[in-house]
């Protein structure tokens, strides 16, 4: 609560000058706070992007090696960074401690669990220490009500695959047919030049590489996902806590990505 303390009345015509200076200064100072609050959030979101994305680069390359050129999944979230406008340090030191001797134990892990107003969360892992990843996954789900369960029957892994033309040579309804040759399960646009398609795990690198070789698109995505099968049914009003309790998740160190059925 603030206290706002009575001064004596200023007669009228008179302008006190301490006053107006006052009211100035405390305008002023209180627009450079919005104004330092903003970029501080915008700070934190884009740190949050980058920590994601090199989650995403260690994991690459711990599956595939560090060379782009021979391993598409890194090749692709390399395109991620530099959409973002990640630093070529941040890349670099992602890739560096994917291989060094801190992960040269760790070992990728999915975890299952119930979140807030019965969602179901596919929690991917790279860990080299299984009990702390427990630990602190358990700790987060309390926090929102939920826990450590089965509910991997309610998803189906899928490969996911962002692509387009830079060029603009293809058309929408091209990049959709040539998805659809090449096995698309199902096919979302995203932009005026990139689509999302959805297909079977087992053909992911097939079609990825089809998709390059053959058409010469620009692969932007192209990784495992989880596809719910069932979905939950969540109020409109509940729904702000289903998405705090998975940032909450996703900031764990050892959290790759989130997958929910909301």
């Amino acid at each position: 609560m603030v206290y706002h303390l009575l001064k004596p009345p200023i007669p009228c015509g008179i302008v006190s000058l301490q006053s107006f200076g006052s009211q100035k200064r405390h305008a002023g100072h209180s627009r450079w706070s919005k104004i330092r609050h903003s970029k501080g959030a915008s700070d934190i979101k884009k740190g949050q992007i980058f920590s994601t994305i090199s989650k995403s680069i260690i994991a690459a390359v711990r599956e595939g090696g560090s060379d782009p050129k021979v391993n598409m999944r890194l090749a692709a979230t390399l395109k991620q960074a530099k959409q973002v406008d990640m630093p070529r340090d941040n890349i670099e030191r992602a890739i560096s401690r994917a291989t060094s001797k801190e992960y040269s134990g760790a070992e990728q892990v999915i975890y299952e669990g119930l979140g807030p107003h019965g969602t179901a969360l596919i929690i991917e892992c790279l860990t080299d220490n299984k009990n702390r990843t427990v630990k602190r996954l358990r700790s987060v789900l309390n926090r929102f009500d939920g826990s450590l369960a089965p509910v991997g029957y309610m998803f189906e892994k899928k490969g996911r695959i962002c692509f387009g033309r830079e060029d603009g040579l293809h058309s929408l309804d091209t990049m959709f047919e040539h998805a659809i040759d090449a096995g698309a399960e199902d096919i979302s646009e995203q932009s005026s030049n990139r689509i999302e398609i959805i297909c079977k795990f087992s053909e992911l690198q097939a079609i990825t590489q089809l998709l390059i070789n053959t058409h010469g698109y620009t692969i932007e995505c192209m990784e495992g996902t989880y596809v719910a099968n069932v979905n939950a049914d969540v109020a409109e009003g509940n729904v702000a806590k289903v998405q705090d309790a998975i940032e909450a998740i996703e900031e764990l160190e050892d959290v790759i990505k989130v997958h929910c059925n909301l």
